[in-house]
């Protein structure tokens, strides 16, 4: 079986998922420092499943960078990819936590439930197979 990958925290003890959380939280503060203004974060980030996940990505990639790196253009990379998901971070930036509207799960309800029969749709119609490998 392979082994997941390091971001992947949901087969760590305890002690060591609190540790990696403290990690995480030291970066990200150090990432909103050092990349200020582009990095700008609401501080409700660990609650937000997506954010904290690409976070974690954006930590690992960083540490491998300083770490183990040999191209440039890695780092190059790496600065390009964070500018373009910091702007996308930046609709989070002054999250309220509201509650959703009343109707906001039904609303969620009915899209999962067209998804699914789209799915449905093209198992039966066959889009979903995998194509058989061309004949040279």
């Amino acid at each position: 079986m392979a082994s997941k990958p390091p971001w992947v925290w949901d087969e760590l003890t305890e002690e060591v998922r609190e540790q990696s959380w403290q990690r995480l939280a030291e970066w990200v503060g150090w990432l909103e420092d050092a990349y200020s203004p582009w990095v700008m974060l609401p501080p409700c980030w660990p609650v937000h499943e997506g954010l904290r996940t690409e976070l974690t990505m954006f930590w690992y990639w960083h540490r491998w960078l300083t770490t183990a790196a040999v191209n440039p253009i890695d780092g190059v990379r790496w600065h390009n990819d964070l500018r373009r998901s910091a702007l996308a971070w930046r609709e989070l930036a002054n999250c309220r936590h509201e509650p959703p509207v009343a109707h906001h799960s039904q609303i969620l309800a009915a899209r999962r439930s067209k998804h699914q029969e789209y799915l449905s749709e093209a198992q039966r119609a066959g889009v979903l197979r995998r194509p058989e490998p061309e004949e040279a």
